[in-house]
């Protein structure tokens, strides 16, 4: 499923015609708070969402993954011993700075870190040698884009920040795609974290869905613009049924039928389905090939 967007003014323009008014004032804001709650049901219908299904290493503490972590997950890097999970390390100057360890958990092998933030760029070194990958950005933490090899080997990485989890799927002792079979592990969520209950390892493979915080509207007040396309219809035709209802004096009264918010709600589901997500995920994200090649 292409993870296409559609904008906050189509959304709301659809909305209006399946209403058959204009919407402006104290209307247009509860349609705003309808179509993000008909975003939030589609999000909560099903965990294999493709835009919130995500596979990252993460830290185990104490037998335990917390739900969010202040860690980096580096990939895609030419000097392949630089890829992993980068776990805050205390500071660089102004900044955080960020640690690979090595597998005894202690000894630092790589780091991510910049002198001072807003001032200067960013670098990934191998400890007590030069940078093999540089980033100019001036941001207070590390740039995903925008390395460039310096002594290490093209292509560059990405560095990503750990999303937060919001439903757990499953986890591994290894990581997937390396020629190795790694094992998947057993865990339960409870108010401390997702406890780990077989794996005396210090990091693992989590497969999970990301949480949804987004609040969408026309890009102000911490709101988001891009509403994502597999949910368009259902998020108009949601929103108008209940603004609808909620206008049944008005003489312009013609509800949307029930079936009509079904219909688009099961065609969205089916996309799922037709794209082999649940296999994907049944097959525990296994693939033909014994390497991710991916983002090559």
């Amino acid at each position: 499923m292409a993870q296409g967007t559609r904008t906050w003014t189509e959304l709301t323009g659809l909305t209006a015609a399946r209403c058959g008014c204009a919407l402006s004032g104290d209307d247009a804001t509860q349609v705003g708070f309808l179509l993000n709650s008909a975003a939030r049901q589609l999000y909560l219908e099903n965990p294999w969402w493709e835009r919130f299904l995500v596979l990252e290493p993460r830290t185990v503490e104490r037998g335990y993954v917390s739900y969010s972590e202040d860690s980096f997950n580096v990939y895609g890097a030419g000097t392949s011993e630089a890829n992993g999970l980068y776990q805050r390390n205390g500071l660089s100057g102004s900044a955080p700075k960020y640690t690979l360890y090595e597998s005894d958990g202690v000894t630092e092998k790589y780091s991510l870190f910049t002198g001072e933030a807003g001032v200067e760029g960013w670098s990934l070194e191998k400890t007590n040698e030069d940078p093999i990958y540089t980033n100019s950005a001036t941001s207070s933490t590390p740039p995903e884009d925008g390395w460039v090899a310096d002594a290490g080997e093209d292509p560059a990485p990405r560095v990503q920040a750990l999303s937060e989890i919001g439903e757990y799927i499953g986890h591994w002792n290894g990581k997937k795609w390396s020629g190795a079979n790694p094992t998947m592990g057993t865990a339960y969520p409870d108010q401390n974290g997702i406890r780990v209950t077989d794996s005396s390892q210090d990091i693992v493979y989590m497969a999970f869905k990301k949480s949804f915080d987004t609040t969408y509207g026309d890009g102000t007040g911490g709101t988001t613009s891009d509403v994502p396309a597999e949910w368009f219809e259902f998020m108009a035709y949601s929103a108008a049924r209940s603004f609808m209802q909620s206008q049944r004096q008005s003489d312009s009264y013609q509800p949307i039928a029930i079936s009509e918010v079904e219909r688009v709600r099961e065609q969205a589901l089916l996309k799922i389905n037709r794209q082999g997500i649940y296999k994907t995920i049944a097959q525990r994200f296994r693939t033909y090939y014994n390497q991710d090649v991916s983002i090559h």
